[in-house]
């Protein structure tokens, strides 16, 4: 291996006959792989091949793909509403009361402007919550005893 200097520094390179024959190598790779793809696009242009799921028979005509495994029709539920009984249309009026009510209460739930100048303890706090108790020792301790054991 040949040592050059650079500008970066020295820079190891390989002998010019391993960096040509790389260079060969990937060149007739990449035409190969040319070739390959030029064939492909003029084998898909033939006619027929677009008709590979054909199939043909001894007299020379084409029968259509079949699958292997065919699937029986799907069975429809029985229709509930023959046998269930109408509805009166005083029911539904019901039902459309009943929700305009309730819309108009959760309207009037978020259309509440809400109250400044509290804090959060209070609008969280519930009104049968008790404050909890002011934790305070039940008797002062005395200061630790001197020991012998050094810090």
């Amino acid at each position: 291996m040949a040592s050059e200097w650079t500008e970066g520094g020295p820079v190891s390179l390989p002998p010019r006959p391993v960096a040509y024959g790389a260079g060969a190598v990937v060149l007739i790779l990449a035409l190969a792989a040319l070739g390959f793809g030029v064939k492909a696009g003029l084998h898909s242009s033939q006619p027929g091949a677009a008709d590979a799921t054909a199939r043909v028979a001894a007299d020379g005509s084409t029968d259509e793909a079949r699958p292997i495994v065919v699937l029986p029709p799907p069975v429809t539920a029985p229709v509930a509403a023959a046998t269930a009984a109408p509805k009166d249309a005083a029911t539904d009026a019901d039902e459309a009361k009943q929700a305009a009510v309730q819309a108009a209460a959760a309207q009037q739930v978020q259309g509440k402007v809400g109250k400044s100048g509290q804090d959060i303890d209070q609008i969280l706090t519930s009104s049968s919550e008790k404050p909890p108790a002011p934790v305070k020792p039940s008797s002062d301790e005395a200061p630790p005893a001197r020991s012998d054991v050094p810090y």
